[in-house]
């Protein structure tokens, strides 16, 4: 099986996280467990669509990373999930990784029972859906699995133009039953009738959906950070972001750190895409130097905006 294309965006994500997960280990140093959990593991290889390039995949990175983890827990659909054991098993034989085939909203139950011996382990998770695989009580329970004074810091995608998509597609309203799901509750459906009633723009939109992502996190899951950052196209529109929740200052500092890196990475990455599409050389002619600036922002009260009923 090939690996699948991606574009530089999704390289992007992932050297964030392979610049995270070290991190993290050397932060959380002095526990003799740490957990790492993927619920949405993928392919262990991919290529970049526009260079050709291969990088690894978000399993890899996490076995590779180093200083290490000293459990590793992978979710994935049944026929990707055994060609992912068999790439890690060559790959780092007697490492100390399970592969849980099937909807990670079902096997997440049975994930982190066998790890409740060590739920006190520092425990990071990524979340890597695409458009509304995960649901809420997922993230509920990932959030209430460890013990002590902070929980599992969770790293997720969000698209708010994949649900845009998806809610006017041919099955509307079945897209529509599972970002209910996803979010927990109908509440995302006020945004996107101030969306429709052109009360708020595009753009507001995406913000307003990944605000109240942000919010339940804080307030309904009690995280005491959350961070923000969106992954452009070519043509400077928003893909999807990447959301961070976490309760300790180390890793909101570490993460702000690594999104702002991620945020000078993009230009360069996007006139390499073009380049090699193009066929110009140097790769990254025509590229001006321009550094977007990245801060994190707080999230806000949706029920505040004037269009919030």
């Amino acid at each position: 099986m090939p690996a699948r294309g991606w574009s530089y965006w999704s390289r992007n994500k992932l050297e964030i996280l392979q610049g995270y997960l070290p991190a993290f280990n050397r932060a959380s140093k002095s526990a003799e467990e740490r957990i790492y959990i993927d619920l949405m593991a993928g392919e262990p290889e991919n290529y970049d669509r526009d260079t050709g390039e291969t990088f690894d995949g978000s399993a890899r990175l996490a076995l590779a990373s180093d200083p290490g983890f000293t459990r590793f827990v992978f979710g994935e659909a049944p026929q990707k999930a055994s060609r992912l054991q068999a790439d890690l098993e060559h790959r780092y034989p007697g490492a100390p990784f399970r592969v849980y085939p099937g909807d990670c909203n079902i096997t997440i139950d049975q994930m982190l029972a066998d790890l409740r011996e060590i739920r006190w382990a520092p425990t990071f998770v990524f979340l890597d859906q695409q458009a509304a695989e995960l649901r809420w009580e997922t993230m509920a329970k990932l959030a209430g699995f460890k013990s002590g004074k902070t929980k599992a810091e969770q790293w997720i995608l969000w698209s708010p133009a994949m649900i845009v998509k998806g809610v006017h597609g041919t099955k509307a309203e079945e897209f529509a039953t599972r970002v209910d799901r996803l979010y927990g509750s109908r509440r995302w459906r006020q945004i996107l009738a101030a969306r429709v009633d052109r009360d708020i723009t595009a753009r507001q939109f995406r913000a307003e959906m990944v605000n109240l992502l942000r919010w339940q996190f804080e307030v309904d899951l009690g995280y005491r950070h959350t961070i923000r950052i969106p992954m452009t196209m070519r043509n400077g529109s928003d893909l999807y972001d990447m959301i961070f929740a976490t309760d300790h200052p180390a890793g909101l500092k570490i993460m702000s750190h690594l999104y702002g890196k991620a945020a000078e990475r993009e230009p360069r990455m996007k006139q390499e895409a073009i380049d090699a599409q193009t066929g110009q050389e140097p790769l990254f002619r025509g590229y001006d130097g321009t550094v977007p600036q990245w801060k994190s922002e707080p999230c806000w009260d949706p029920s505040e905006r004037p269009w919030w009923n």
